[in-house]
């Protein structure tokens, strides 16, 4: 069995083999996420450590409130789309802003970075694949053999491609520790938000252990966690009114909108804090898998309530060290 750095090392090659040669202009990612989720972050700086190896550059990053149609002066600037697990009818404003892009650009090359695919309406995919099969020059990367089955039925698929998740082209050897103590301290990371299972793991898990969702969204009050929702709503709705204001929307960085400008490493470095307090993971979060893998963390892969975390698993990462998937029947 390989060392996980070298199947690590595997992950990225198949994504740069497949990728690089798609972009073979200057371009520009948008749809990056100005929201608290740490998973999406990750992915965020991954792309953004992918674009070095790159001939090309980068001419901007815009989340979807700051974008404005007439950044993109050129047909023939690549428009590259956030990767996650966005791609669907489970984030309505991702998904939106997905297809204005693509109806508004036909002259572009666009590529959607990897993504898993969901829907929970058949009649919403047929809407969006309307509408993504007008465009010539689109581009889909998919994290999982399930997701690539769902569009191969919908789509090109001379233009869809199978690629692990961006997180990979991180780097946090530097951040490895060892054990945490002799006693060993296990995390169940059960995500929270609208991916969460209705079904608990916790019979199946051993040991004394601790329940938080990424330190971003814990709180003891739902009075708290209700605000951050709506002041995050609300940077947006402000950001899509003042950027076409000239003096105000100088307030604006185009990436963040009103929000701190260090926010993605914010994110990260909070995360990496996070996982590095236990030495044996448990997680219903796909990036929780994924960072600690990065961290060389023991990992039990539980599911969210859709199956991404285990269709991920069957994909990628079945010759990895210490990294298993717990299903209902304890296996």
């Amino acid at each position: 069995m390989n060392s996980n750095k070298e199947n690590i090392i595997t992950l990225k090659n198949i994504i740069s083999t497949q990728l690089t040669p798609l972009i073979n202009n200057d371009f520009i990612l948008l749809d990056i996420p100005n929201h608290r989720n740490i998973g999406d972050s990750l992915i965020w700086k991954g792309e953004l450590e992918f674009f070095k190896e790159l001939e090309y550059k980068c001419i901007g990053q815009y989340n979807r409130y700051t974008f404005k149609k007439s950044i993109i002066k050129s047909k023939e600037t690549i428009i590259l789309l956030h990767g996650g697990g966005n791609f669907g009818d489970i984030y309505e404003s991702s998904q939106i802003f997905k297809r204005y892009i693509i109806e508004n650009f036909p002259d572009n090359k666009i590529i959607v970075l990897p993504q898993t695919v969901h829907y929970n309406n058949n009649e919403n995919l047929k809407r969006d694949f309307t509408i993504f099969n007008r465009h010539n020059d689109l581009h889909i990367f998919v994290r999982d053999f399930v997701s690539y089955d769902i569009l191969k039925l919908n789509f090109n698929e001379e233009r869809l491609k199978l690629a692990p998740d961006m997180a990979f082209f991180l780097n946090f050897d530097s951040d490895i520790k060892d054990k945490v103590d002799d006693k060993c301290k296990n995390l169940y990371l059960n995500r929270t938000d609208a991916e969460a299972s209705k079904d608990s793991f916790q019979n199946f898990i051993d040991g004394e252990y601790y329940v938080q969702d990424w330190p971003t969204y814990n709180s003891d009050s739902n009075r708290i966690n209700t605000l951050t929702n709506y002041v995050e709503a609300l940077d947006g709705k402000i950001s899509k009114v003042i950027k076409h204001i000239p003096v105000f929307s100088l307030l604006l960085d185009n990436a963040y909108g009103l929000k701190k400008k260090n926010g993605m490493d914010l994110h990260i470095n909070r995360g990496k804090s996070f996982i590095n307090e236990y030495d044996k993971i448990y997680t219903t979060r796909l990036h929780g898998l994924i960072i600690s893998i990065l961290l060389d963390k023991e990992v039990i892969i539980l599911d969210n309530v859709y199956g991404k975390s285990k269709n991920f698993y069957d994909t990628w990462l079945k010759n990895f060290n210490n990294v298993k998937l717990l299903v209902k029947n304890g296996s």
